[in-house]
């Protein structure tokens, strides 16, 4: 199962009357059931998510488009912007997971990594 459909869950459990628009990649998406409630109120294609599991959504630089038009018909959203990253983590432990989601990969050279790499490791031992 995805981490992102169990995060889902866990947070239908805990709220089953909200709406949540998960942060993924370039995309802001719904999953299961609230990609089929939302689209009782925006048209948003829907594609699979998993083999058993529907999503729809739309690119991020629509989303405060999207979330005006969601507040107009009172509809009770949370956006999650990190959906993978774990609430319990410390904010020392967030900052890295920040700065290694900033990190573009194909653009590195392998000095620049082995830099980079140097650099997150004394930001977890900083005190």
């Amino acid at each position: 199962m995805s981490r992102i459909y169990e995060k889902y869950l866990d947070l239908k459990r805990k709220d089953s009357n909200k709406i949540y628009l998960f942060h993924c990649g370039n995309f802001y998406i719904f999953l299961a059931e609230d990609a089929d409630l939302i689209n009782n109120y925006v048209v948003l294609k829907r594609t699979k998510f998993t083999r058993d599991v529907m999503k729809c959504g739309f690119p991020i630089g629509s989303k405060e488009e999207y979330l005006k038009v969601f507040q107009n018909q009172n509809l009770n959203i949370e956006v999650i912007e990190n959906p993978l990253i774990p609430e319990d983590i410390n904010e020392r432990e967030r900052v890295v997971v920040e700065e290694l989601k900033k990190l573009e990969i194909d653009a590195l050279t392998p000095i620049d990594a082995i830099n980079k790499l140097k650099k997150l490791q004394e930001m977890c031992y900083e005190s």
